[in-house]
């Protein structure tokens, strides 16, 4: 039986469509007699995937993106539906990365394999990511650098600013100022140089005397080095014989004698003995003192005066007298008479001279009275500040 011209032209062209079909999938690396896996991945933005774009799974393509289509209540994300050959097994937790496939900007969706014992089935939502592009990943990379650049110019002008100010007027001046005093400064070093030279040149003989001195020290030092060994070893062996003593009995001793200090402490606490009674008699201790400070004063007085507490016995020459006992007021001594018409003879008017061993004394009053012989010393002493008493004996 023959088929009719129209029905081969409909078979022929059934076939041409489905080849055609077949054609297309295949460029699209899809085969319609190949059974495979259907996976899902939600993605805030797939700039750059699209329909057809590969699915690869270590560097190799395992499969092809199916669909692209907004989801959520805002449409605010994208659901790729993507295909993957039947006998790859993928963990539940992988991991669906879009990231660049070439330097054009095309994408595919790289499946990194996790490590869950449980595998994904056809029909899951595996965990979504986007890698940064090229440019992204060279703009944080270059942030730092930028950051950096950023400092380094605002330093610069940091340092262009201050440079400025360095430079100006003043600055300049006081530069000048500062190389002119290290000129001065160098040249009087080189002189000071120069002076030390001559000073060496002029004085090389004290230097080469004192080098010998020095030497000689050295040597003498070399030559007593046995001497010097003796000394040290006699030291160390002082050194080892005090380590070496018994202090057990010098403790014990010591020991003693503090036991014997209390005991003496304690008598005196109870009042018992002199140094007792008179720690512990404040009667005594007021007694003592006053007695010390009125010698005290005493001491004081006869410090500055001491010709008060002087008594002579002497002989009248001049008046050829002989009475009993009189004490006069010395304003006077000298070795050596004086003339009659003495100053010291004119202003007193009495005075009476006395020679006493080698020396001649003159007396401007005298009393019976020791007493009244005191009270009027201090009138005197006010014109004759070295005036004293004396106990004269009239023979």
């Amino acid at each position: 039986m023959k088929l009719k011209r129209e029905a081969k032209l409909a078979l022929t062209a059934i076939a041409a469509v489905l080849i055609l079909i077949w054609g297309i999938n295949f460029l699209k690396g899809s085969s319609l007699f190949e059974s495979k896996s259907i996976f899902y991945g939600v993605y805030n933005s797939v700039e750059g995937l699209k329909v057809s774009s590969g699915v690869v799974y270590r560097g190799y393509q395992v499969g092809q993106v199916i669909s692209i289509q907004f989801t959520g209540e805002r449409y605010d994300k994208v659901l790729v539906k993507f295909s993957v050959n039947k006998g790859l097994e993928l963990p539940s937790n992988s991991l669906a990365m879009i990231q660049s496939a070439d330097l054009m900007g095309s994408k595919v969706v790289d499946l990194i394999p996790g490590d869950s014992p449980v595998f994904a089935v056809s029909g899951d939502t595996l965990t979504s990511k986007i890698e940064q592009g090229l440019m992204e990943q060279v703009s944080r990379q270059m942030l730092p650098l930028k950051q950096k650049a950023e400092r380094l110019l605002g330093s610069l002008d940091s340092v262009m600013v201050i440079v400025q100010g360095v430079f100006n007027e003043e600055t300049k001046k006081n530069l000048s100022n500062s190389f002119a005093s290290i000129d001065r400064t160098l040249r009087n070093l080189e002189g000071a140089s120069g002076n030390l030279d001559t000073l060496m040149q002029s004085e090389s003989a004290r230097v080469s005397e004192i080098l010998r001195n020095i030497n000689s020290i050295t040597a003498n030092l070399s030559d007593n080095n046995e001497e010097i060994s003796n000394i040290l070893g006699n030291f160390s062996a002082i050194s080892d014989s005090l380590r070496g003593a018994s202090l057990g009995e010098m403790l014990t001793n010591v020991d003693n004698i503090l036991a014997h200090v209390d005991t003496i402490f304690a008598k005196i606490n109870r009042g018992e003995g002199t140094i007792g009674a008179l720690v512990n008699d404040n009667d005594l201790y007021y007694n003592l003192n006053q007695v010390s400070e009125n010698l005290n004063r005493l001491l004081v007085e006869f410090r500055y005066n001491p010709r008060r507490f002087i008594n002579l016995s002497l002989i009248d020459f001049s008046s050829g007298k002989i009475g009993l006992d009189e004490y006069g007021i010395v304003i006077f001594e000298s070795s050596e008479r004086l003339d009659i018409n003495s100053e010291l003879y004119v202003q007193n008017s009495g005075l009476k001279e006395i020679k006493y061993k080698d020396k001649y004394l003159y007396i401007i009053d005298s009393f019976k009275k020791l007493k009244a012989a005191q009270r009027k010393l201090d009138d005197v002493m006010k014109r004759y500040k070295d005036a004293y008493i004396v106990k004269i004996d009239f023979v």
